[in-house]
């Protein structure tokens, strides 16, 4: 197998390969047909012409995992849905945590809505913050939702504008960033006639973005794969085939697979 070929393949399958769930909610309700209803099933992306590089990964933040802010208050349904119950604020939070370079397509709130005269909404945020000592974080707005007020479960799948790069902390900028889910529930009637059941944000890994000069003198910028190899160089995975080459046509031994497949896994701790 040729040296490029193998840079393509560990890539992509380190992509396909890495797919992490966040906690998933429990039991499915039986007891409000609104939440075990089928036909509001939550949506899911159509797969793109990417799909080849990267599956869909679909990380699920449940609705009991979200914070109270200030003197908010809400209660946990006996199938982990929050319904707000008192409060002021009627504020609830929850940090995003995704790999730096994932890159996020679309979300899928689930919630419940009927109440005449309130809505559910939704959040997500990017906050930046350049020094914590001196200057408070900035917040972007990357995604929200608000429920339609129509009586009925709601969970559609919704494409960002811009699909979204996770980075947690951007080397060049030199700024930390956090990604925010904010969820506001303030109900004018029952607590019950607004709730949420989380969300479900659907990302795709990628290939760090090639760099403007070569690191191997024998796979220049124009070539083919120089994204790929130069992904592999810069993560450790490959030091190339010696005197500043990568010798990209050349086969690779069983050997050098072991070597580029245990760095890429970060294989083995027996525990």
């Amino acid at each position: 197998m040729k040296r490029t070929l193998v840079a393509l393949v560990t890539v992509v399958f380190l992509s396909c390969a890495s797919v992490t769930l966040a906690q998933t909610p429990g039991q499915t309700p039986t007891s409000k047909p609104w939440l075990a209803s089928t036909a509001g099933a939550p949506g899911a992306p159509s797969h793109g012409p990417e799909w080849g590089i990267s599956s869909y990964i679909a990380y699920v933040v449940p609705g009991w995992s979200f914070n109270n802010l200030r003197d908010s208050q809400h209660a946990r349904g006996n199938f982990d849905y929050i319904f707000r119950s008192g409060g002021t604020w009627n504020f609830f939070d929850q940090t995003l945590f995704l790999p730096s370079g994932a890159l996020v397509y679309g979300v899928t709130p689930m919630v419940y809505d009927a109440d005449a005269g309130a809505d559910v909404e939704f959040y997500f945020y990017k906050e930046t913050q350049t020094d914590p000592f001196i200057n408070p974080p900035t917040n972007t707005e990357v995604y929200s939702f608000i429920s339609s007020g129509t009586p009925g479960y709601e969970a559609p799948y919704e494409a960002l504008d811009v699909p979204e790069t996770i980075r947690n902390y951007d080397l060049d900028a030199h700024v930390l960033n956090r990604y925010i889910l904010i969820l506001y529930l303030a109900p004018s009637g029952a607590d019950e006639d607004l709730a949420f059941g989380g969300v479900v944000v659907w990302y795709k890994l990628q290939i760090s973005p090639a760099p403007a000069t070569a690191t191997f003198s024998d796979v220049q910028t124009d070539y083919w794969a120089f994204r790929h190899i130069e992904a592999l160089a810069a993560s450790g995975i490959t030091v190339g085939c010696g005197g500043g080459n990568y010798c990209p046509e050349n086969n690779v031994t069983r050997a050098e697979m072991a070597v580029f497949l245990a760095k890429a896994l970060g294989l083995h701790w027996p525990d």
